[in-house]
């Protein structure tokens, strides 16, 4: 019996590995076709001068906004994922990347930490059916953006939606270089002509 249930869930799990594993395949298939598209429009740009900077640019920044989303997920094969207690959504403009994250419901409350250029995401969640309901605790963390500085990352709340906007790291300005300050020698009358 005990053999049997065992062999049972052996192969449910292999069967979900196989499905997450059909996933991520999938998902890198699709990564592969739009990066492809994306280095032909380049060229294109570059090389010809055919094509529109801006529908470039818009597939890059939703290829980023899929990525940035998908690395949060780890388990989805088996119903679980680490993001579905709130929504994570990346966008960025020429000041820093803005981080909104959306709870579950109204009444959840999440606890978001910034430590060791760390984003610490902690909170409850709260499952009801008919036969009772179930609370379960999480905890996300994943490193901040290199490029933005995490000393001053700034937090907002705006219709229920928590706002965490990322600066870039403010790049030092470079330094000027010494101008030439040597002047040639007019030429003299014992100099070689070649």
């Amino acid at each position: 019996m005990y053999l049997t249930l065992f062999i049972v869930a052996l192969i449910i799990f292999w069967a979900g590995s196989l499905l997450g594993q059909q996933k991520k395949a999938d998902q890198l298939e699709d990564r592969l076709k739009l990066r492809e598209e994306i280095h032909r429009r380049i060229l294109d740009k570059m090389l010809k001068g055919v094509g529109s900077d801006d529908d470039m640019f818009s597939d890059m920044e939703d290829m980023m906004n899929k990525m940035m989303n998908e690395s949060m997920s780890g388990f989805e094969s088996f119903g679980v994922s680490p993001t579905q207690h709130f929504q994570m959504d990346w966008t960025e403009n020429s000041n820093g990347r803005l981080l909104t994250i959306t709870p579950q419901s109204p009444e959840q409350q999440l606890d978001i930490n910034i430590a060791n250029e760390f984003i610490v995401i902690k909170g409850k969640s709260e499952k009801k059916s008919q036969s009772g309901s179930s609370i379960s605790e999480f905890s996300n963390s994943f490193n901040i953006p290199s490029d933005c500085d995490p000393g001053k990352v700034k937090m907002d709340q705006k219709d229920g939606k928590i706002l965490v906007f990322f600066p870039y790291l403010k790049k030092l300005p470079e330094a000027k270089k010494p101008q030439d300050k040597r002047t040639p020698l007019p030429p003299s009358d014992e100099d070689v002509n070649i």
